[in-house]
């Protein structure tokens, strides 16, 4: 599915600079804690149609005034929904899954890159509320975006999920 995705929207081959995340899904994205990996799949035909990694910020390069770390920021990666299942809210509940785990393992900003002509890429991000950080204007027409994530002030639960922390 990844390989095929990224042949769809990049017109791109395997390239291992760019790939490697894909070839050990288990080494980046699901043995590191503060990692994972999820996936959307059709019910009815069993197969997988959307995908999000997150990982801590492992990126080198410095970005344009931002002060990223491993243990502070996360990144978002391989964001892809098969074609005919886009627009239907399918990337929006797969981020929603992606923020609730970097709120649980306190990570205070997600930061991602796109391709200005990945079809929807853009206007989507901008609106699940994140923010340009510096668009590169290279050849590849990259933009660094990220969120700052709040904090949840406010935790609503039943007694019976927390019996067990109740003293009677």
């Amino acid at each position: 599915f990844l390989f095929r995705m990224v042949k769809e929207s990049y017109n791109l081959d395997y390239v291992p600079e760019y790939h490697y995340d894909i070839k050990n899904l288990y080494k980046y994205y699901l043995k590191p804690q503060k990692n994972n990996f999820y996936i959307a799949i059709d019910t009815e035909t069993d197969k997988i149609i959307g995908t999000s990694g997150i990982r801590s910020y492992d990126r080198n390069n410095p970005i344009k005034n931002r002060n990223y770390s491993k243990d502070t920021t996360a990144s978002i990666y391989r964001v892809f929904v098969e074609k005919r299942y886009r627009h239907q809210k399918i990337a929006t509940s797969l981020i929603q899954k992606v923020e609730e785990f970097c709120k649980k393992n306190n990570y205070s900003e997600i930061y991602l890159h796109t391709q200005r002509p990945s079809y929807g890429a853009l206007p989507f991000w901008l609106s699940q509320k994140f923010e340009i950080v510096d668009d590169t204007k290279d050849e590849m027409g990259t933009i660094h975006m990220e969120k700052v994530l709040q904090r949840d002030l406010l935790q609503i639960t039943s007694i019976s999920e927390i019996e067990e922390s109740i003293e009677t």
